[in-house]
């Protein structure tokens, strides 16, 4: 058991405190104001966005969407292209202004034949494929959008491009992907940075964590963000709904370093007075001292930690016409990320967008672990800050084998 010293039960009882005021205040809804205009009509299933409180932790909970289309016309499925994979793609016809559904522009590629006798297309559609689970290193070749698909694949580290996966330069002073989330590599998984192969017009838009863009020294490096929907691990569709028209449901699983800040930590520090150093979201380097002198290893990780979590999660989520774009520049340089800026960067919006916000906070005896041994989370990265060549990392601690009880916040 662990025992918290007064003054490091008030410092995180205060943290706890400012989160939940803020938070009680906070909404997830329509924030574009021509909603009523926009063909789709997306809203959060969960977490419960509307009143949400309480605390969630790092990972292990689940995003779901609901995408409905009341005015949608049809719900149509082709084949891919002969020449590629065998597979399917599937659409929600939104609009078709002469009654007549030709499809012959779609899919985008080897465009099929018209489903009626018409004198060519003028149909708008939302593009999606039904899927029941996507996940990294498990290969999917057989559902979605292949040209969506491809982009998803890791770019290899090239200094001052501009890379769907972030890297970082380790104590060692070689330049490695930072670990998590996981996004199986150059395998066609479907899943990865970039928008999501299964639901291509997608943006999912993150304030913190691996969706932001750095140099290899933690830089920031430009104005923009990495789209993280193609992390969605499910779409499912609905033909008809009490409203009319079609919709689908789309979740993703939240898995380690998703939705978290990187945070880097040293130490083995020579100055005197201080215990640790960290930085936090490419923020400056700040100094400081153990809340209690810690007994173990144990003891050390929950104070590092325990320096910024519960932390604040703000999304922000739309769907675009056509392919989204796997990375988001802020366009009106006010420091965020919305469908303003997809607007000014030549994308037509196609439903209202959705803004989440969270309070979270870091698990650590069972991240990444199953036998119940405290570890740090995987966006907790060791560095050497202070120039020494050390950088006194802890990976794992504790025997194992321990239980504990998480009892739900108030």
């Amino acid at each position: 058991m662990k025992i918290i010293s007064a003054v490091g039960f008030e410092r995180i009882a205060c943290t706890l405190i400012a989160a939940l005021i803020a938070t009680s205040t906070s909404w997830a809804g329509n924030l574009d104001n021509d909603h009523h205009r926009s063909p789709v009509r997306l809203s959060i299933n969960a977490p419960d966005s509307g009143h949400f409180e309480g605390l969630t932790t790092n990972t292990g909970w689940s995003l779901v969407l609901r995408i409905e289309a009341p005015g949608s016309i049809a719900l149509v499925e082709t084949p891919e292209e002969p020449t590629q994979p065998i597979g399917r793609r599937e659409a929600i016809v939104l609009t078709d202004p002469d009654g007549c559904l030709d499809m012959r522009h779609f899919p985008i590629t080897n465009a099929g034949q018209p489903y009626e006798d018409c004198t060519g297309p003028d149909e708008t559609f939302l593009e999606f494929t039904t899927e029941r689970f996507d996940t990294f290193d498990l290969a999917d070749s057989n559902t979605g959008n292949f040209q969506v698909r491809d982009r998803l694949l890791d770019d290899a580290f090239v200094a001052g491009a501009l890379l769907n996966k972030p890297y970082l330069r380790n104590t060692a002073g070689n330049v490695v992907a930072v670990p998590r989330p996981q996004t199986g590599g150059a395998l066609h998984d479907g899943f990865g940075f970039g928008p999501d192969d299964d639901l291509p017009g997608l943006v999912v838009m993150s304030n913190l964590g691996a969706a932001r863009v750095f140099d290899e020294n933690f830089d920031r490096a430009t104005q923009v963000i990495r789209n993280m929907g193609g992390f969605f691990n499910g779409v499912s569709a609905e033909l008809r709904t009490r409203r009319g028209g079609s919709a689908l449901v789309a979740s993703m699983q939240i898995v380690a370093g998703m939705f978290e800040p990187i945070a880097q930590f040293d130490l083995d520090v020579d100055a005197d007075g201080v215990d640790y150093l960290r930085r936090l979201e490419s923020g400056p380097i700040e100094s400081f001292q153990f809340i209690a002198p810690p007994a173990n290893n144990d003891a050390v990780l929950l104070d590092i930690a325990s320096s910024y979590s519960p932390f604040f999660v703000d999304l922000r989520i739309v769907l675009v016409e056509g392919v989204a774009p796997t990375f988001i520049e802020d366009k009106n340089h006010d420091g965020r990320f919305t469908a303003a800026d997809l607007k000014r960067m030549g994308h037509t919006l196609q439903s209202n967008e959705v803004r989440l916000r969270l309070v979270v906070e870091f698990d650590l005896p069972l991240t990444q672990t199953f036998s119940g041994r405290t570890c740090p989370p995987p966006s907790l990265l060791y560095r050497d800050l202070d120039g020494n060549g050390r950088d006194g990392a802890i990976n794992c601690s504790g025997s194992g084998g321990a239980a504990r009880i998480k009892r739900v916040p108030r």
